[in-house]
């Protein structure tokens, strides 16, 4: 597929869009109904580095799109590894002009820790996380997306004290006191509440037990993650014929899937939409592309993934 092909995908993906949150406007006024607080665009592992790259390019167009939706999704998710490999500084800074032109638009933008993170060098160029945190020391924030909340906990087990040049251990962890803070606030929750985390849940275990089961026992709806670059939904069977919804995030620039999800909330419950603009394994390629990408891409686009509010 060439790249006109790819981009005329990509925008009647958004012409999609438009028509399914009730019409698009070629231009933001900046009035106040021009906000949905309903809508919030999911984002994950951008692995943005310092200086020009496939990544930051990626990132800077799906940000002119969040920009160019009418009405603007009150919220911005990013589910992890918004850094490149390291968490330096740099990477950081390289990325902060586009997360404050969302933020100057009037979005709300809320950031999670993926393993490639390093929270010293994000707190120094995003210093409002030090105390939005609802547990100090880590990155653990919620935001109001409309009928309901979304919670971002904090999975990153890297120390800061690694090596500038280490990646950090890969497998999930939170530490103590967020598994306390966890275990005591989300089971009396007062809304229905997204959890969301850069690992996948499988691999996130709170006080001794798997995740899911204290879902199970909570008002969530849901649990959503990034890290394996991968568009992908399905239920987690509890006790007591309980089940717990699950989705997975694309890449917004790595590899794998490329995109992001735009989600939805309602009183009943919420809908994300994927808008994958890419596919590719390592890399993406100059010329001709293997056709089972292109396959992929386009049995991926418009998948949609529901979570019923009890």
């Amino acid at each position: 597929m060439n790249t006109s092909r790819r981009s005329f995908l990509r925008l009647s993906a958004l012409a999609g869009t438009a028509a399914a949150f009730g019409g698009c406007k070629s231009l933001f006024t900046g009035a106040a109904g021009d906000y949905d607080p309903c809508l919030t665009v999911l984002m994950s592992d951008v692995h943005v580095r310092g200086g020009e790259s496939y990544q930051l390019d990626r990132f800077r167009s799906a940000v002119a799109e969040v920009l160019s939706m009418n009405p603007l999704p009150r919220n911005v998710v990013i589910c992890g590894d918004l850094a490149f490999l390291y968490g330096r500084r740099v990477d950081y800074e390289t990325s902060a002009p586009l997360l404050r032109q969302l933020s100057d638009a009037g979005i709300a933008v809320t950031i999670g820790m993926g393993n490639h993170d390093r929270r010293s060098a994000f707190f120094e160029v995003h210093p409002e996380y030090v105390a939005r945190s609802r547990v100090p020391g880590r990155v653990v924030s919620v935001a109001d997306i409309g009928h309901a909340d979304l919670l971002m906990l904090d999975t990153l087990a890297g120390s800061d004290g690694r090596g500038a040049s280490n990646q950090g251990p890969v497998p999930a962890a939170m530490c103590e006191a967020e598994q306390e803070w966890l275990a005591a606030e989300l089971p009396k929750w007062k809304r229905p509440v997204l959890v969301c985390a850069h690992h996948p849940y499988a691999e996130i275990m709170v006080q001794g037990k798997p995740i899911m089961d204290l879902l199970g026992r909570s008002p969530a709806a849901g649990f959503i993650f990034g890290h394996i670059h991968r568009w992908g939904k399905g239920w987690q069977k509890q006790k007591r014929r309980r089940v717990v919804k699950w989705m997975s995030l694309p890449s917004t620039g790595h590899w794998g899937d490329i995109g992001y999800a735009i989600l939805r909330t309602s009183p009943k419950g919420a809908e994300a939409t994927l808008r994958q603009s890419d596919f590719f394994i390592p890399l993406p390629t100059r010329g001709r592309r293997p056709e089972i990408w292109d396959v992929i891409l386009a049995e991926n686009q418009g998948a949609r993934c529901l979570f019923p509010f009890a």
